[in-house]
């Protein structure tokens, strides 16, 4: 049995900073961060991590199957070929960046990063699984260049880390520097949902590609996070279906050539009504939360370590989002304290 104890590594790293933040902003006093949309960031990154322990390889073998056909031969000089592969992943940072933003069928899973109204490291756990191969795709690219395999992974592990440290409103502005750098203001700007801050300041760590494709923006506007339309259900399982159920019902409510061509169109082409799968009511409380979680770890780790049948592993790391997430009633609440 073996365990991705890089997998567990970053998960710990991840939520030990957010608890530090957390900390920080209670002694600062600064009650910014609420159970609800918390609760909601981590069940999505519940079950992206299910998925993505199962799919993990996938990447690695993806690439190594493209080496044969490269265009271009290995760069010799390690750290040159490292340094070019660092650019250059950041350069299709940017790409697939804005087209998840710009082709409806990658927003339906990059929307799920953006529903948050509040800004902070719990964040970065609400991504989508299916972003994960899309970003695949888009830096096999780099391969065919010549570019390895290992290279574009600890590349794209470095932006990630970089991109994660930048959601926190504890940093400083470091004024200036997004002339060069993607800074924490830079990517709060991103997040906004006011009007002018739509589709801009799409990079990772570098402000140049924005530059020079005309997305760059800088103002002192106040800042609103979340979508433009927020999503009524507030459940991670329903926020990671919305939005492909409406490209779905494109197909029943317009002919056979526009619902496709909605599918690559931009998100503001679509109809304004947002449709749902279902209601039902969330509730939050502590002792839940804790179960949850914990019920989550269990098939999280039974699945990394394949003790049980991936299916029923997973099922198990399923349920806990279900209870972490106050969809399910384990407690009678009027004997439980709300959180």
């Amino acid at each position: 049995m073996e365990l991705n104890y890089s997998d567990i590594i970053i998960l710990i790293l991840g939520l030990s900073m957010f608890g530090l933040e957390v900390l920080i902003l209670k002694i600062k006093k600064r009650n910014t961060i609420s159970i609800h949309q918390t609760v909601l960031n981590l069940g999505l990154g519940m079950v992206e991590r299910l998925i993505g322990i199962m799919t993990i390889n996938f990447g690695i073998y993806f690439f190594t199957a493209l080496m044969p056909w490269r265009l271009f031969d290995s760069i010799e000089n390690r750290w040159l070929a490292f340094a070019i592969t660092f650019v250059a992943v950041d350069i299709m940072w940017y790409v697939y960046h804005r087209l998840s933003h710009r082709v409806s069928l990658i927003w339906a899973a990059h929307l799920i990063h953006h529903q948050s109204i509040e800004y902070n490291f719990s964040v970065n756990f609400a991504i989508s699984p299916f972003g994960f191969f899309v970003r695949i795709f888009v830096y096999s690219s780099l391969v065919l260049l010549g570019l390895t395999p290992e290279d574009i992974i600890l590349a794209n592990a470095l932006n990630a880390f970089y991109q994660y440290i930048l959601h926190s409103e504890l940093w400083p502005e470091f004024k200036g520097w997004e002339k060069v750098f993607v800074t924490p203001k830079f990517h709060q700007i991103h997040h906004s949902s006011v009007h002018e801050h739509l589709d801009t300041n799409y990079g990772g760590l570098f402000t140049i590609w924005d530059r020079m494709f005309g997305t760059y923006h800088v103002d002192e506007k106040n800042i609103e996070y979340g979508l433009t339309k927020p999503v009524e259900q507030q459940d991670p399982f329903h926020i990671q279906l919305v939005f492909i159920l409406k490209l779905f019902r494109n197909f029943k409510e317009f002919n056979l050539k526009k619902a496709i061509l909605l599918l690559f169109l931009g998100p503001e082409a679509q109809t304004p009504d947002m449709p749902r799968l279902y209601t039902i009511p969330i509730v939050h409380h502590s002792v839940r939360i804790i179960i949850g979680f914990l019920i989550f770890l269990i098939g999280y780790l039974t699945l990394s370590l394949h003790m049980l049948p991936n299916w029923m592993a997973f099922l198990i790391g399923i349920s806990g989002v279900f209870i972490c997430s106050g969809m399910i009633l384990l407690f009678n609440p009027k004997n439980h304290r709300s959180v």
